[in-house]
């Protein structure tokens, strides 16, 4: 009687340990699937938009000319002839320019133009002495009074800022047919050809009534 009594309890008890083991297992799964949902569903904050403005630099040109001058002096000293780069007893038309660069260029030709009344002229210098000049010849003169005179190459160097003394001839039956005596209220329109370090050709203009 005693044996099946501890049979008995033996049962019971590897039942209550049955019980136990299965109520710990439910609860660790519970736990596990609780933190992996956690875990799959947290997001990140969000990070807070910036209110800073953001500016865009603005776009440079180095080669750019900027605050070019093209002015009328007068008719005030005899520097040339129509044809050529010597002094001919008449007084020549002065004009002035001041070319701002920030590197260095090389100024290939400037030109003059009058275009009034059914007239048109055209003065120029070209700093290549092989090209023909298209027109009557212009003097140019650096800031030290020096002649630039044309040369064997493509350009006339310059590093930074120029000024620069233009001089063209008064027109008395050149070629038989030419005649302008510079006065007051002539509109002259000026050409400027450059070529940058990065070896484009560009072009300024200008204009400038005499007074």
């Amino acid at each position: 009687m005693s044996k099946q009594i501890n049979e008995v309890n033996l049962m019971k008890f590897v039942k209550i340990l049955v019980s136990i083991i299965v109520v710990f297992s439910l609860l660790g799964c519970s736990t596990t699937k609780s933190q992996s949902t956690t875990s799959t569903n947290t997001k990140p904050a969000s990070q807070p938009q910036s209110t800073t403005p953001q500016v865009q630099a603005a776009s440079t040109n180095p080669t750019q000319l900027t605050n070019v001058s093209f002015q009328w002096i007068g008719v005030d000293a005899d520097k040339l002839s129509p044809n050529d780069i010597k002094p001919d007893g008449k007084l020549d038309g002065h004009f002035h320019i001041t070319i701002p660069f920030v590197q260095p260029y090389l100024v290939k030709s400037i030109w003059i133009r009058y275009t009034q009344f059914g007239k048109s002229y055209k003065w120029g210098w070209i700093y290549n002495k092989n090209l023909p000049i298209a027109g009557y010849k212009m003097a140019v003169f650096d800031d030290q009074g020096q002649p630039i005179l044309p040369q064997g190459d493509n350009g006339y160097r310059v590093n930074a800022l120029i000024d620069l003394d233009l001089y063209i001839s008064e027109l008395n039956f050149e070629n038989e047919r030419d005649t302008l005596k510079l006065e007051e209220n002539q509109l002259f329109n000026l050409e400027v050809d450059y070529i940058t370090q990065s070896n484009d050709e560009k072009e300024f203009n200008g204009s400038v009534t005499t007074t």
